[in-house]
């Protein structure tokens, strides 16, 4: 439900309220109607096929028995929680350090368009390299964190969201915030009724606001914008745009020209890093190599690419671009499914806890982005979360399965004998 909730916010929040007269489509002029019905009934597609993935699996399968008690005691590991720690912390360093070095003499003075600007003309790995492994080391940090540790990852993850959200990184602060808020809900961490409301009630002012605020310099940065003309409803509105990516797509991609599942062949190729010593601009042969996003604003407008611009792209799109509506329903389909069935599984032990928060992230993403932004971060976190657990089997093979055991008899036969 999470993952249903978003994907209505991103591609319903300006429809709805304009279709129900209470907000004015000209706050929005990127956005016309044009070739709007084919988009509803896309989406109305991925609702309903997505509902029924969730019943079929709610109805199959084993039962999920709740394995824990009230303290959830064995969602804890020491080792996921720690290497969890020391990856963010070292995605945090990475990350600035990046970002110091966009503009070693005047990073203090950059806007948000000068962020993305800086980013395709040169190569800073460390500026987003850090901020996937930062979302990847706090997803292991929470599914590994004891009650009492949960507390210091929480603290990281506000100060990290706060400071991404500040820079203008909109989507990625909060897909990370709601991630190790839900890690920590299935922990059986217990939060204020009123949080969650008193966050959506902050982020409907902060998230228009932010929008203008992060165009100025970074050292001259202020919240206080002008409130003229404000409207409560321009968060939602700003967010729903994924619905014109969509509209486009259906106006130029058809039977004729259907991708056939490239694009996410195209998406496995980035798992591999770039390992190169110099970077080099990619040049690519034609506009089908590109990513879809990018694909799709260098074809309906060309000087906004050429600019490094964008405008996004929606996770009925991609389907449609690669199968046509038979694409769409397959996918959420079986996307519902999958989501129960991992669900189930994901209270039995922090492995599966750290499982199903790494693949729920990057997918809570690709609501409105393509399959380019899911692959390597869901890889990288899993083949990180098994290396831990290929390390913790060797060490347990070495020392023996049962020093702990012993030393816990030894422990008890004195007391025994006092008694």
């Amino acid at each position: 439900m999470l993952y249903l909730s978003l994907f209505g916010l991103f591609h319903l929040g300006l429809v709805v309220p304009w279709a129900l007269g209470v907000y004015d489509i000209a706050r929005m002029p990127f956005f016309a109607p044009y070739g709007l019905p084919r988009a509803i009934a896309l989406i109305t597609y991925s609702i309903v096929s997505y509902h029924l993935g969730m019943i079929i699996a709610s109805c199959t399968g084993p039962r999920s028995e709740k394995p824990f008690g009230d303290d959830a005691s064995n969602l804890e590991d020491p080792k996921i929680f720690l290497t969890g720690s020391l990856l963010f912390l070292g995605a945090v360093i990475a990350f600035v350090t990046g970002l110091i070095h966009l503009d070693p003499s005047g990073y203090h003075r950059l806007t948000y368009s000068d962020f993305f600007r800086l980013r395709t003309e040169s190569d800073p790995r460390l500026f987003g390299t850090g901020i996937t492994i930062a979302a990847i080391g706090l997803c292991l940090a929470a599914a590994g964190a004891s009650r009492e540790w949960i507390r210091i990852t929480l603290l990281g993850a506000c100060l990290w969201v706060l400071m991404l959200f500040y820079l203008g990184f909109r989507g990625p602060a909060l897909i990370a915030g709601v991630v190790v808020y839900t890690v920590a809900k299935k922990k059986r961490v217990n939060f204020p009724k009123w949080l969650p409301w008193a966050t959506a009630a902050v982020l409907l002012i902060a998230i228009p606001i932010m929008r203008i605020a992060r165009e100025e310099p970074l050292d001259e940065r202020s919240l206080d914008v002008s409130m003229n003309g404000f409207n409560v409803l321009d968060g939602p509105a700003e967010m729903g745009a994924s619905i014109r990516p969509l509209i486009e797509i259906t106006g130029l991609v058809g039977p004729k020209n259907y991708r056939y599942g490239r694009t996410y062949l195209s998406a496995l190729k980035g798992i591999v890093p770039n390992l190169t010593l110099r970077w080099e601009s990619p040049a690519t042969e034609s506009f089908d190599d590109l990513p879809p996003s990018h694909w799709l604003i260098a074809v309906v407008d060309p000087w906004t690419y050429r600019n490094n611009g964008g405008m996004g792209f929606s996770a009925v799109a991609e389907p449609y671009m690669n199968f046509g509506i038979v694409g769409v329903i397959g996918y959420f389909f079986l996307l519902g499914y999958l989501l129960v069935r991992l669900d189930r599984v994901s209270i039995h032990s922090p492995y599966a806890l750290a499982c199903w928060a790494l693949v729920l992230g990057p997918l809570l993403w690709t609501t409105r982005n393509d399959f380019a932004n899911f692959f390597r971060p869901a890889v990288w976190g899993l083949c990180c979360l098994g290396l831990i657990w290929l390390v913790s089997r060797i060490r347990i093979s070495t020392t023996g399965p049962t020093s702990g055991r012993t030393l816990q008899i030894q422990r008890r036969v004195p007391q025994a004998g006092r008694i």
